[in-house]
């Protein structure tokens, strides 16, 4: 189902939003009123301004911590298109925005999930899996301001940019996941560890709340789409010049180099 943008002043934050990212410029945050679910038509417009297809969905705001920090209590969606998705080891430079990086566990859908059968279980939901990946998520916002209420982060694709695709840890969800051991290792810097157990305590618990929300919506995940879960390791801010793998335990990694900006 799409949830297009009626109200103009909307519509002209989705269409500011889409430039923003196309030309790596950000934009004024000017004063809106605007809903959580209004956030949501703005970037599901934004998407469509953008052209591509859904390939991936990403999950924020998974930890109490995260939420009490936004005043929020529920986590929060964001979309990536096809050319937003890296394979590791990836290379990009580093943009005109300040990126962050978040170590995340990756889902891959194996069926399409129809609305009308939910609600879904965890058991629905892992029988539905077709593989899990790391990942490295690299956020990034598109606005001027740091300070941004809970409405403004979702319309703003909830700080989605990139997603690394690296290693396949497994062909299906496997209850080792839920608490396995994941470092995020940058040059230079100490080195950030963490656990798939920090994403709602278990990171099919993530994927199953997306499943119901979206079909709460009449919307369903599809076969082939992958789903970054959420962090493992928190939100660490990044420097112009980057090597980065995330590390999950000894079953693999997703790495990626970030070359400074160009002047």
């Amino acid at each position: 189902m799409e949830h297009m943008v009626v109200d103009p002043i909307l519509s002209d934050l989705a269409q500011g939003l889409a430039a923003a990212r196309a030309n790596e410029r950000s934009l004024p945050l000017e004063s809106r009123e605007l809903t959580p679910e209004q956030a949501y038509d703005v970037q599901a417009e934004t998407a469509a301004l953008v052209g591509e297809s859904i390939a991936a969905y990403k999950i924020g705001l998974t930890t109490p911590g995260a939420r009490k920090a936004m005043a929020w209590d529920a986590p929060i969606v964001g979309r990536l298109g096809t050319s937003d998705l890296m394979q590791s080891p990836a290379s990009l430079n580093a943009g005109g925005f300040q990126r962050f990086a978040e170590a995340e566990l990756l889902f891959e859908i194996g069926e399409d999930f129809d609305a009308g059968d939910a609600p879904f279980s965890e058991a629905d939901v892992a029988g539905k899996i077709a593989g899990l990946f790391a990942g490295i998520e690299l956020c990034a916002s598109r606005y001027e301001q740091e300070d941004v209420t809970i409405a403004e982060l979702i319309a703003d694709n909830s700080n989605a940019d990139k997603l690394v695709v690296g290693d396949r840890l497994a062909t299906g969800w496997d209850q080792r996941f839920a608490a396995l051991p994941v470092t995020l290792v940058r040059n230079g810097h100490d080195p950030v560890s963490g656990s798939t157990s920090l994403v709602f305590d278990n990171p099919l618990k993530s994927v199953t709340w997306l499943a119901n929300w979206l079909a709460a919506r009449g919307e369903g995940l599809m076969r082939g789409q992958i789903v970054a879960s959420g962090s493992c390791t928190g939100i660490t801010e990044l420097d112009g010049d980057e090597q980065l793998i995330a590390e999950f335990g000894d079953l693999g990694t997703a790495s990626a180099i970030i070359a400074p900006k160009r002047r």
